[in-house]
């Protein structure tokens, strides 16, 4: 790709980004998402968590902070924040593990955050964030999370974050005792498993999607209409760019 189609696609992606954060906060713009069978299915697990009073695992797996994972250790903290801020209403806190330490922190604050907008903080405990030491491609936190599913009597859990393909170990565990459980990875082969074995498909950026399919405010609208419209605009980049080869 030479410089000048570098920046045409930089023009068009700024446009383009500032055209739908703008449209997006038009408070008469009715706005549709396309159906996400993940994100469908959240509410009536947590519904369930509660009802069962049972706790819902939210899981990172390996993404951390101050690595490659950064951008998707914080999008799905937003994720188990939207989660554990309706669990929250139970009497059993919904449980978050992570294998990475430096995202541990950022474990403890999404649920304390989850528990104060609610006006409940001081039933927070930090014990409910919980990291298993172990690493990438771990089969050993895959090993913990198959024996936490059991003796913590598990009601349904979420994986979200960066895994290989020990996914399956977990999302097995969890189908074994006939609880829902919902895969995404950053990872390829960990995305295939979950795919494959998941109650219901997330893929890829669907993830940084969840404030708006689960909470819906007009601000958190501009994350899946943006990645939407990237999507075309990188999509017509390629075209014109094979266009362009095909015509030379």
């Amino acid at each position: 790709m030479d410089d000048s189609t570098t920046a045409v696609l930089a023009i068009m992606t700024l446009v383009t980004t500032l055209v739908f954060t703008a449209a997006s906060a038009l408070p008469r713009l009715k706005v549709t998402l396309r159906p996400q069978p993940a994100y469908n299915k959240m509410p009536s697990m947590i519904g369930n968590a509660i009802e069962s009073d049972r706790p819902l695992h939210i899981s990172l797996g390996s993404a951390g902070i101050g690595g490659e994972s950064t951008v998707l250790a914080v999008a799905v903290a937003e994720l188990a924040y939207q989660l554990a801020k309706r669990a929250t209403i139970g009497d059993t806190s919904p449980l978050l593990t992570l294998s990475n330490a430096s995202a541990f922190p950022l474990a403890q604050d999404t649920l304390r955050r989850a528990y104060q907008s609610r006006g409940m903080l001081a039933q927070y405990s930090p014990l409910s964030a919980r990291w298993y030491p172990a690493g990438e491609r771990s089969l050993a936190f895959a090993a913990a999370l198959t024996t936490l599913i059991p003796t913590e009597n598990i009601s349904g859990s979420v994986l979200a974050g960066s895994y290989g393909i020990e996914i399956g170990l977990i999302m097995d565990a969890s189908q074994r005792k006939n609880q829902l459980v919902i895969g995404t990875s950053d990872q390829l082969d960990g995305q295939a498993v979950a795919y494959v074995l998941g109650g219901a498909p997330l893929i890829g950026e669907e993830v940084f999607t969840a404030g708006a399919y689960l909470e819906g405010e007009p601000g958190s609208l501009r994350v899946p209409l943006t990645i939407d419209a990237l999507r075309w605009v990188v999509i017509a980049v390629m075209l014109i760019g094979l266009l362009v080869t095909l015509g030379d």
